[in-house]
């Protein structure tokens, strides 16, 4: 067979070249300390790496999101525990206030430490979280959950939502408990009501309504579940009844427009009484403006302490308001209990979710180490063998080299 020199000479440099890449190949595999620098080194263990990858960066986006989640429950325990401690106090305040030796003076300093224990409470209610958001607005994270309206009060305007984070495949845990489930969800003692504003009021600044109290429980009880519009009518219609035009409204059952009180007078500030409740307006309303009256069978946290100070500041010594003093008191004691059932039911529901998040973290990192096993056993070198194939191949190398120098020194002119 006849081998013309540029053959010889074309073969040696190709096997040099193969050569030398393979040198190359597993001087880099050495260096990044991996045996497959390309999928086509190992198919089968390139896509068994690339899946693993991928659960791996998916399971990290997990344990980002039980971080946050965790100090998002962790500061919701924290700020329910210290509305609880305010509560106690509340209630301590409750039981020294039912003393029948205390004058109308002590009942105004003990109503002092109240209202300041009440804004502490709505302060806690309003807490934010890192992510400047409110804790208990559900859904509705940049609005103020409990607002007052300037009389002491407050209204809850967010809502029922539930924000569930995603803390493994199947895995959903709520981060957030909403204000309205914690705090106005609570059973009262009693059957009771809340008075609102009605938001289309006319009235320049708006008149505001108080939270009120029930004054005559069984009278009030006669009349429940009945619901109460308080509507304010024009001021001449006075002159009808022989009086001077002034400021009066109409009290209006709701269910059927039955009108059971008619031109009442008013001065803002007095109190307005029917049917067992006693509830306050300040302002000056306009003509139709009107206040919603409606009967309960819950009575939020606030309206529970407010209603408190409000019997503290009112009720007089006299019998009669003794006697509704002391219905007062036991109902804003037993109030304050279940407000402070409803704040333990959360808070175990937030550790049971803590728990969750405890041994949910652990399986990720248990799976994390298996994984971190399997990877090394399909992706990472034998550095003995690595570098004994190394050895080896320079060596091959060097042999082809040295060959291809003394071969493409051959020539027939040589021999003549």
């Amino acid at each position: 067979m006849r081998i013309s020199s540029l053959q010889s000479f074309v073969t040696g440099t190709s096997q040099i070249i193969d050569l030398s890449g393979q040198v190359n190949k597993t001087q880099e595999q050495i260096s990044r300390g991996t045996r497959i620098l390309t999928p086509s080194d190992d198919p089968v263990a390139s896509s068994q790496i690339q899946k693993l990858n991928q659960e791996n960066n998916i399971r990290e986006q997990y344990m980002d999101n039980i971080n946050l989640l965790n100090s998002r429950l962790e500061l919701e325990e924290s700020v329910l525990d210290s509305a609880n401690d305010t509560i106690i106090r509340i209630r301590e305040l409750a039981i020294q206030a039912n003393n029948g030796a205390l004058t109308v003076d002590d009942r105004r300093a003990i109503a002092a430490e109240v209202e300041v224990r009440m804004t502490e409470l709505a302060d806690l209610m309003n807490t934010k979280d890192a992510s400047n958001e409110y804790l208990f607005s559900g859904f509705k994270g940049s609005t103020v959950p409990f607002l007052d309206n300037g009389s002491g009060n407050y209204t809850y305007q967010g809502d029922e939502g539930q924000r569930f984070v995603q803390v493994a495949a199947s895995t959903y845990i709520p981060s957030n408990d909403s204000g309205k489930e914690v705090f106005v969800n609570v059973s009262s003692a009693d059957p009771t009501f809340q008075a609102f504003d009605n938001p289309n009021n006319r009235g320049n600044p708006p008149a505001t309504i108080s939270t009120g109290f029930v004054y005559d429980q069984e009278e009030f009880n006669q009349f429940y579940p009945e619901d109460y519009i308080i509507e304010f009518q024009n001021p001449d219609d006075m002159t009808l009844l022989g009086k001077s035009p002034s400021l009066n409204y109409n009290i209006i059952q709701k269910s059927d427009g039955r009108v059971i009180e008619s031109n009442v007078p008013y001065t803002s500030g007095r109190d307005i009484q029917f049917n067992g409740i006693s509830i306050k307006l300040s302002g000056v309303p306009a003509t139709g403006d009107s206040y919603l009256v409606e009967s309960k069978d819950t009575q939020d946290i606030l309206t529970t302490v407010n209603r408190f100070l409000d019997g503290m500041r009112s009720l007089t010594l006299s019998p009669d308001d003794q006697e509704s003093y002391q219905n007062l008191i036991s109902t804003t004691i037993a109030n304050l209990d279940h407000a402070q059932t409803s704040i333990l039911e959360t808070r175990s529901q937030i550790g049971a979710r803590l728990n969750t998040i405890d041994s949910t973290q652990a399986l990720h990192e248990e799976v994390e180490i298996v994984t971190t096993e399997l990877l090394s056993t399909l992706r990472d070198l034998d550095y003995a063998e690595a570098v004994s194939q190394l050895t080896f191949e320079s060596f091959v190398l060097e042999a082809a080299q040295q060959s291809y120098a003394r071969i493409s020194g051959l020539s027939l002119f040589n021999s003549l």
